[in-house]
């Protein structure tokens, strides 16, 4: 399928998946009132303990029946795999690793075919890192198409969103890929002013939150939107204009809504905020946390803990470079820490793209390379819901020497440690509970 004749209208039809492992993120906005929890303050704890590098504590996520057996030791290496790429084929990992309910992997990619057009792919993954192939979405552009949120449906589905551009138009998609059934959703976002989404968190009520910005209007916006019909519940400008700046949305235990913009400078205004909505789209709070002459950074990442914080984190590029945290109170935007996560060592500066929260710590992948083509190191650092590092363990990439600092983690079905390194052949592997 090719666009010849310009209509604003996006179909995103996705082949269906990879079947059996055997076979292989209103029309007008809501009323909203906001109450500012002031800026970020000087009198938070700021937490000083030394990290521990003795043996790490078990996970103890994941079913515990005789499907999942635990006998080796934590953070073991279980299986890796190299995520490999069909002859003409260019794919740009976009997302995940996202986990389904029967322990396959899901890693989304914008593609590039050989004709040069643009479509998304998922690669899927059997759970034991056994590759079940790439799967391709019906084409849909000959112009640019750009995936930027994927997330794993309650029924198993991957649901995806983005923007593709014809005739310098942009229309934003969302859509479904289904690991068996042959007809899938294929619907163009409704929205009346978000039309650039660049963050995705899906509702239990199989609805999507999208967070992004708008090509005709100034700020950051939120959407609340049908999945299967692309119709918005409601739209709300949440925060600041941000332009380039990096955007992070977010649910709490209850589905509380957080979401956040952060850049200083960029390319219109420095900014770094975060604000708290309900599910029917009105406004609890915000915050606004740019320090006064503060130095070039953006914002890295935005979680909630289960015990009700929201913690911000943030990339530092100068003086030095360093990734920092910052945690609020759910409830009110209140500053309850900050600390220092990562700094820059022999190795190389900390990169982190994002965080993996378990029941009693958060998880932070932290990538180090001196320059392009030296060695790659990867840490994971967990830290406390108190904002203590407590320990720092090293993993191994094996057979991935160098490669870009760009490393995801999440828990698999058992409670393994699940790895992403970003790269053209991208690296999946797995290290024990």
């Amino acid at each position: 399928m090719r666009w010849t004749n310009f209509a604003p209208v996006l179909l995103l039809a996705c082949a269906c998946g990879p079947g059996t492992p055997q076979d292989g993120e209103t029309d007008g906005s809501s009323s909203s009132s906001s109450t500012s929890g002031g800026p970020s303050t000087s009198g938070a704890p700021m937490t000083t303990d030394e990290p521990t590098t003795a043996e790490p504590v078990p996970t103890t996520d994941g079913p515990d029946d005789e499907t999942c057996p635990n006998s080796e030791p934590t953070l073991t290496p279980l299986w890796s795999e190299l995520i490999e790429q069909e002859e003409g084929v260019e794919r740009f990992v976009a997302g995940g690793p996202l986990i389904l309910s029967d322990g396959r992997i899901a890693v989304p990619a914008n593609t590039r075919l050989p004709d040069s057009t643009f479509g998304v792919s998922v690669a899927w993954v059997s759970p034991d890192g056994v590759p079940l192939g790439w799967k391709t979405g019906e084409l849909q552009t000959l112009e640019h198409l750009d995936m930027t949120g994927a997330a794993v449906a309650a029924d198993d589905t991957v649901i995806v969103s983005g923007r593709a551009e014809v005739g310098g138009q942009q229309l934003p998609f969302i859509g479904r890929f289904d690991a068996g059934e042959p007809e899938l959703s294929r619907s163009v976002l409704k929205t009346a002013v978000l039309d650039v989404p660049k963050a995705l968190a899906l509702h239990a009520d199989d609805t999507a939150l999208l967070l992004g910005v708008s090509s005709h209007q100034d700020g950051t916006w939120l959407a609340r939107v049908d999945i299967d019909t692309g119709g918005a519940l409601w739209e709300l400008q949440v925060l600041g204009s941000g332009g380039l700046a990096p955007l992070s949305l977010t649910l709490g235990p209850a589905e509380e809504i957080v979401a956040a913009v952060g850049m200083w400078p960029n390319n219109e205004q420095a900014v770094m905020q975060v604000a708290r909505v309900d599910a029917a789209g009105t406004l609890l709070w915000t915050r606004d946390l740019l320090e006064p002459g503060a130095p070039m950074g953006s914002l890295n990442d935005l979680v909630v803990t289960p015990d009700g914080q929201v913690v911000v984190l943030q990339r530092w590029l100068e003086p030095e470079e360093k990734i920092t945290a910052i945690s609020l109170a759910l409830e009110d935007g209140a500053t309850l820490w900050e600390t220092e996560v990562a700094v820059a060592n022999a190795a190389g500066p900390p990169e982190m793209i994002r965080a993996h929260v378990d029941a009693d710590a958060l998880l932070l992948p932290i990538g180090r390379q001196t320059a392009k083509d030296e060695p790659l190191t990867v840490e994971l650092h967990r830290m406390s819901f108190a904002g203590q590092v407590v320990h720092i363990a090293p993993l191994t990439l094996e057979g991935r020497e160098n490669g870009r600092p760009r490393v995801k983690v999440t828990r698999g079905r058992c409670g393994e440690l699940v790895v992403l390194q970003e790269e053209i052949v991208p690296w999946l592997g797995s290290f024990a509970p």
